[in-house]
């Protein structure tokens, strides 16, 4: 009896094993792994300006924007995702690390977060509207690389919005490929980030000008 008790319970663990077989045999197979971009980094000056500092804030973006996805619009209020391909990080966060190092390469203006603790007089609040790639002459034609940042400078002491402006960069992809695409876009947002950071430094050296 003993014997045969053993011999049913391995067939019965046979018949197990090759059940959890036949399961895993029928899952689909993971697809390769997406491609990974980041954007280029900014060339920073030996010495950086101890002042004026300006607290960075974490941008804002539109819900479409609020993920690691390549978007991409084919219509004014159509947004898609490249298949096989991600940012590095999440979209607000890439933005406010390329605004961080662009306001520091004026070489006029010292940057901070506002997780350090410290309250400096001058804030700035950006939000990310545009950051994709735009098939603006049809979905077979080489894309645009858009992005548009919408900027606030506020004086944090006084709580009085200083100065507001939009800032867009088009650049126009060299080829239909995830690589140029990523290309233009990363392109976009640096010429976008130096305009603003130049601009956010003449602002608030002008507002300082005028307070005396």
């Amino acid at each position: 009896m003993h014997a045969w008790n053993t011999r049913i319970r391995a067939l019965f663990a046979l018949a197990l094993t090759a059940s959890l077989a036949a399961c895993i045999s029928v899952l689909p197979k993971p697809g390769p792994d997406p491609d990974i971009f980041r954007l280029s980094d900014v060339t920073l000056p030996e010495r950086m300006a101890a002042s004026p500092v300006i607290v960075l804030e974490m941008p804002m973006a539109p819900k479409a924007l609020r993920n690691n996805r390549i978007a991409i619009a084919q219509g004014p209020q159509d947004i898609a995702y490249a298949a096989g391909a991600r940012w590095a990080g999440m979209v607000p966060q890439m933005a406010q690390e390329l605004l961080n190092d662009a306001l520091l390469a004026t070489g006029r203006l010292n940057v901070v977060s506002p997780r350090e603790g410290v309250h400096p007089p001058f804030g700035l609040a950006v939000e990310v509207r545009h950051f994709e790639a735009v098939y603006d002459q049809g979905p077979a034609s080489v894309p645009l690389g858009r992005v548009s940042l919408y900027a606030k400078l506020i004086d944090r002491r006084g709580r009085t919005l200083i100065a507001q402006k939009i800032f867009t960069a088009d650049v126009r992809a060299r080829e239909n490929t995830l690589r140029a695409m990523a290309a233009a876009i990363d392109a976009a947002a640096h010429e976008a980030a130096d305009v603003l950071a130049g601009w956010t430094a003449e602002q608030t050296r002008a507002f300082q000008d005028r307070a005396g």
